[in-house]
């Protein structure tokens, strides 16, 4: 079976609900914020955040982001069916990047899973 196509939250290993934290805090942002432009994925795109061009270039375009260090393709399908997507403006855009952490899945799978 395709580990990518089956849409869970990680494992908690460290017990201490940081990634249901932040899943908990985009859903909330995702009904409060006026924003237009989502980006979604792993910590590539949560650290883009921290970057210069984010800061020249995405702050403007009214930009979320939703980047969760170690995310798979399983996580971040979970995370779009409970709640992250439910944005109450309509999205101009999403930028999704996923599938760095799914090393253990061949291309095919993880292609399989968008």
């Amino acid at each position: 079976m395709n580990p990518c196509i089956l849409a869970q939250p990680p494992e908690d290993e460290v017990g201490d609900g940081r990634w249901q934290s932040m899943h908990n805090r985009y859903v909330q942002e995702a009904q409060t914020t006026e924003s237009e432009v989502l980006f979604i994925g792993d910590s590539i795109i949560q650290q883009l955040q921290f970057s210069t061009i984010w800061a020249e270039k995405f702050i403007s375009l009214h930009c979320c982001n939703f980047g969760i260090g170690g995310d798979r393709v399983e996580n971040v399908l979970w995370r779009i069916q409970n709640g992250e997507l439910d944005f109450h403006v309509k999205l101009k855009a999403v930028v999704l990047f996923v599938g760095t952490n799914n090393t253990d899945c061949t291309p095919h799978e993880v292609f399989e899973g968008f």
